[in-house]
């Protein structure tokens, strides 16, 4: 890889880094950064601002599905972390972007 295609990949992590530090989010996790790219994508061909993670597939950077347990840990955290929000019963698979 070419030194300015090096320092352009580092300046977008370091404004990715300072938009974590100023929405208060932290670094995300390669997890966090897969599940809320598959939602964003889907989020994108909706009309609704409602996503039910049952129609959703998935998947990490690798290609590889995302385990159902990893998936819930994820939500859960993304949840806390105000980028998402859990819709209905605590059962409920449909979530927001906030």
């Amino acid at each position: 890889m070419s030194e300015v295609k090096i320092n352009k990949l580092g300046k977008l992590i370091e404004i990715f880094d300072e938009m974590s530090k100023d929405l208060n989010l932290g670094r995300l996790s390669n997890a966090e950064i897969d599940v809320l790219l598959s939602i964003s994508k889907k989020y994108s061909t909706i009309n609704s601002k409602k996503i039910n993670i049952k129609d959703i597939e998935f998947i990490d950077y690798y290609g590889k599905p995302i385990a159902k347990s990893t998936l819930y840990k994820v939500l859960k955290r993304l949840c806390q972390k105000n980028l998402i929000s859990h819709l209905g019963s605590e059962r409920s698979s449909i979530y927001q972007l906030n």
